[in-house]
């Protein structure tokens, strides 16, 4: 009886220094990287803390730039294509992180929910000639996806040159049970799953995903924005669980800059060199101004996160904000409060309810912070608000994959687009006039034991 109760004293001391020796190793691999304070002290506590947790947490997540695995991807450089002489201060900023200045010639039509983006889509499928490249955090098994992998299948079959890449961790069941796209190898077309944990089980990263989402047709045309593909944002009717969300489909110069980040994820994802053909764009006299802003671990610069900060400088007159996810760096959160005390009206619509319960309460913590400073806060209450755009005076609108969350502006690889023209700036306002219809106000006052949660979420907002 003693002896057993020795033995079981062992293991649990062993198990405890065990534990001690991997928390001091891993707390000080974290303090040897470069790494905010914020996110340093999130870290440490969670480590220290849960060890048996924050241990394989860390081991999972860690990391950034100073990846391997960032590094074999490489730096992506957009090429300048037909450079206009449009300047603006978010131009000239944007142009100063590396970013191409916008693009002049393109035609821009925006989906303003998922059953305009599905009729979009599927027009542009069906009059594909040469080429559909397809890159998706999500790709759905659903009677939407059966529809469109039906299409792709067609034009593979066809000659059209079909490839679709589809993230790992967005569609983890798709990679395991790829049966719908089996059609589409069939007949000619390709598909790969980005930082595959079926092919690189050993090196799977849940960070460093492929949240960039465009439909490239021809070389010329691309569909964008926040959309993934499954029938929760595309539709060809309306119904109570599609999400509000946004696309949009852009003609033209600025399709190439999609093309380009496309090729750039391909040929690290399938470790093949990419055969370039050249792109016959059509013909257009209109002048709409875009600048495509890639993001992620791959960009040299922190252009994108940069922009957000410098954002609230130049606004003179107004920022709306829709975004899913709230959970931003703090740097950006001062330089909203910033604005407001200039007197810029800052207007910010979440979900009421999303899809990510503990974002929701950490997100909950720094809008009650911004709504004390006069930030007017909305919450959507509709169905699920999937939609990022940003709307800054009568200047310009954002719109595109990253959320306003650490994990955008960090971790995940995304694209956005900024329009510099009074059509999309006005078609925006409505749109967002029209969901603030929709929208309760503010937050109503917590409780002891809501801000204790809140705060402790909102600590811990760079690991979750």
């Amino acid at each position: 009886m003693e002896n057993g109760f020795f033995s079981a004293l062992l293991r649990v001391e062993v198990v405890s220094v065990v534990t001690l020796l991997l928390t001091v190793a891993t707390v000080a691999h974290m303090l040897s990287t470069r790494r905010k304070p914020k996110s340093m002290i999130a870290w440490i506590l969670v480590i220290v803390l849960i060890p048996h947790i924050g241990i394989p947490l860390y081991v999972i997540f860690s990391g950034r730039k100073i990846e391997k695995s960032i590094l074999k991807k490489g730096q992506l450089s957009l090429k300048n294509y037909a450079p206009s002489n449009f300047r603006s201060e978010m131009s000239l900023f944007l142009l100063s992180q590396k970013i191409p200045p916008p693009t002049r010639h393109n035609r821009t039509y925006i989906c303003h929910d998922g059953v305009e983006a599905y009729f979009a889509l599927k027009e542009m499928l069906q009059k594909a000639e040469r080429s559909v490249y397809i890159s998706t955090y999500i790709f759905g098994d659903d009677e939407v996806t059966h529809e469109i992998i039906d299409i792709l299948a067609q034009k593979a079959s066809e000659g059209v040159d079909v490839k679709m890449l589809i993230d790992s961790l967005g569609s983890a069941r798709l990679e395991f049970a790829p049966a719908i796209l089996r059609k589409l190898r069939d007949a000619g077309g390709e598909y790969y799953f980005f930082n595959s944990i079926v092919a690189h089980p050993i090196d799977f990263k849940l960070n460093l995903r492929n949240h960039r989402k465009s439909i490239i047709v021809d070389g010329h045309t691309v569909m964008a924005g926040g959309m993934n593909i499954a029938k929760e944002y595309l539709s060809a009717y309306y119904h109570e669980k599609l999400w509000s969300d946004l696309s949009f489909v852009i003609t033209g110069e600025a399709a190439q800059h999609y093309l380009d980040i496309f090729i750039f994820d391909w040929e690290y994802t399938t470790k093949t060199e990419w055969k370039m053909h050249p792109v016959a764009l059509p013909h257009i006299e209109e002048e709409n101004f875009i600048q495509v802003v890639p993001a992620g671990p791959d960009v040299e610069n922190d252009g994108y996160f940069e922009a957000m900060i410098y954002m609230p400088f130049i606004a003179q007159k107004r920022i709306w904000m829709v975004t899913p996810y709230f959970a931003p760096d703090q740097t950006i959160l001062d330089a909203l409060v910033v604005a407001r005390h200039r007197g810029v009206e800052i207007k910010i619509i979440v979900p009421d309810t999303s899809d990510h319960f503990i974002i929701d309460i950490a997100r909950n913590g720094f809008l009650r912070d911004l709504q004390e400073e006069g930030i007017e806060i909305y919450f959507y209450k509709s169905r699920m608000l999937h939609a990022k755009v940003i709307l800054v005076d009568d200047d310009f609108v954002v719109m595109g994959s990253a959320n306003f969350d650490e994990r955008s502006f960090f971790y995940n690889y995304e694209t956005m687009s900024f329009f510099y023209n009074q059509a999309q700036v006005s078609d925006l306002e409505a749109w967002i006039q029209n969901h603030f219809l929709e929208c309760t106000k503010g937050l109503q006052p917590a409780g002891r034991v809501r801000t204790m949660l809140e705060n402790t979420f909102k600590m811990l907002s760079p690991v979750i």
